[in-house]
């Protein structure tokens, strides 16, 4: 369920950043969405954004592509990775416990999908943070005396009316590092599962007390 979430809110965002352009007294809006994958150097704005006549093309200058679908595929995959356990668990139990190759694969596959939530989920915290800064006007090299956007050279001539909602966002990235903490908390269960802890949770084998009618005592 948890997976389930981390990716859908991910895959499910969709918004859009609007400005104003001053035009000579007249005020042009501007706006452009975007959404899953987050392949935002796609975006382009064709300017001059006052004249008619388009000759060039501003495109937003990064995005988080790669590391919105290695998000993606790592929540999918562990979704997937469930619903083989859980029949695994339910339907061959006594076989899943008899078989120590099996046990022990499990525990390993676990510690990877581990590693793979702490490392995804960071991959996509600083990709939310790069598509919040390359989506807004004024860090994104929209504004400024070096934009390729001539309309937006000075501060008065280009204002930010709306940026994107990114709430869904970042409540994926939340569900990202509590996928982390479950899988890392579930470690524990399928550990007692293994050879390894059964040997060192055995009892010590008493020794045998012998008996004084035991022909074989000194």
């Amino acid at each position: 369920v948890l997976s389930i979430f981390a990716f859908a809110t991910t895959t499910s965002h969709e918004t859009s950043t609007a400005f104003t352009v001053n035009c000579n007294g007249t005020a042009k809006n501007v706006h452009y969405s975007y959404g899953y994958p987050y392949d935002l150097e796609d975006i382009c704005i064709p300017t001059p954004i006052c004249s008619p006549n388009k000759t060039d093309n501003f495109c937003l200058l990064a995005g988080a592509k790669s590391s919105a679908e290695f998000y993606v595929f790592v929540g999918v995959i562990v979704f997937l990775y469930c619903i083989g356990a859980l029949v695994l668990y339910i339907v061959f139990d006594d076989s899943y416990r008899k078989n120590n190759r099996l046990i022990v694969a499990d525990f390993a596959i676990s510690i990877v999908l581990a590693l793979l939530w702490i490392i995804s989920s960071s991959a996509w915290a600083a990709g939310v943070s790069d598509v919040k800064m390359y989506t807004d006007p004024a860090d994104g090299g929209i504004y400024g005396s070096d934009s390729k956007v001539p309309d937006c050279r000075t501060a008065k001539d280009c204002t930010t009316n709306s940026l994107g909602n990114f709430a869904s966002l970042n409540v994926s990235v939340i569900f990202g590092f509590l996928n982390f903490l479950v899988w890392v908390g579930n470690l524990w269960f399928l550990y007692k599962e293994t050879p390894w802890f059964k040997v060192q949770a055995k009892p010590p084998t008493q020794p045998g007390i012998v008996s004084d009618t035991d022909p074989q005592r000194v």
